[in-house]
């Protein structure tokens, strides 16, 4: 399904992903976790094609994607942390802008398969609504909505979360978790690590722009394999304590 080999990717001096290698199969889930700034959403960012990776090979179901990434933005669906509505349109029309100028459907085509992804994501009632009549935690369904409309085979958050309150959490990871149940394929950045612990097939444990670890939940939450993850799962399972 996906498959990097040695993706190096540099922001003028500074070296963001540093020979990152993995495999992903179809319908696995795999959450990414690890500091601010080790290269988990820079890495998203490179498999879909919003940025350009610097050395080494990415393929998407077997195809090597090179430097026209039309292939990754068809096979992959983003949910980003601030939403990235159309403010002017309303919850349907920011569902069906991509389907109708993209993929080029009748629009009646469109709006129905909206509407039917409004109801998996609970927002149906909403359809009509601009983005700033919404919560966030509405919002960020939307976002996951739209993705979806595109009918993607692959699904990447980027920390889908972390511009929520609290308790607008919860009802934006149901949304994936159903999505999980679907065998849909996932890559998740996130710091909500019950989250990660529960849904994930695999986690990877990102630190200075590498993969230190690619393991299943049960041992990285309960046995973590180097001091480093043990002391960022300690550090941030605190915070998340402190939070609630």
């Amino acid at each position: 399904m996906i498959k990097a080999k040695n993706i190096c990717k540099s922001f003028t001096d500074l070296e963001v992903l540093s020979n990152v290698s993995f495999a992903v199969k179809q319908g696995e889930v795999i959450s990414i976790i690890g500091p601010s700034g080790s290269g988990k959403s820079t890495l998203l960012r490179s498999l879909i094609g919003l940025e350009k990776i610097n050395s080494g090979q990415l393929f998407i179901e077997g195809t090597q994607v090179k430097d026209d990434n039309k292939i990754a933005y068809r096979k992959m669906g983003m949910v980003f942390q601030g939403f990235n509505l159309f403010p002017h349109k309303t919850v349907l029309e920011n569902l069906i802008e991509a389907p109708l100028v993209v993929n080029k459907e009748k629009k009646a085509l469109a709006i129905k398969r909206a509407e039917n992804l409004l109801k998996k994501v609970g927002l149906f009632d909403k359809k009509n609504s601009y983005p700033a009549q919404l919560s966030g935690g509405q919002k960020q369904r939307v976002a996951i909505a739209r993705a979806l409309a595109m009918k993607p085979d692959i699904m990447l958050f980027d920390e889908p979360t972390s511009s929520l309150d609290p308790e607008l959490v919860g009802e934006v990871l149901t949304v994936i978790k159903d999505l999980a149940d679907e065998n849909i394929t996932m890559l998740i950045v996130t710091h909500e690590m019950g989250f990660a612990r529960d849904v994930s097939d695999r986690v990877f444990f990102m630190d200075q722009g590498k993969i230190i670890s690619d393991t299943v939940p049960e041992k990285i939450f309960v046995n973590p394999e180097s001091k480093r993850i043990q002391t960022f799962l300690t550090k941030i399972l605190s915070q998340n304590d402190s939070s609630q």
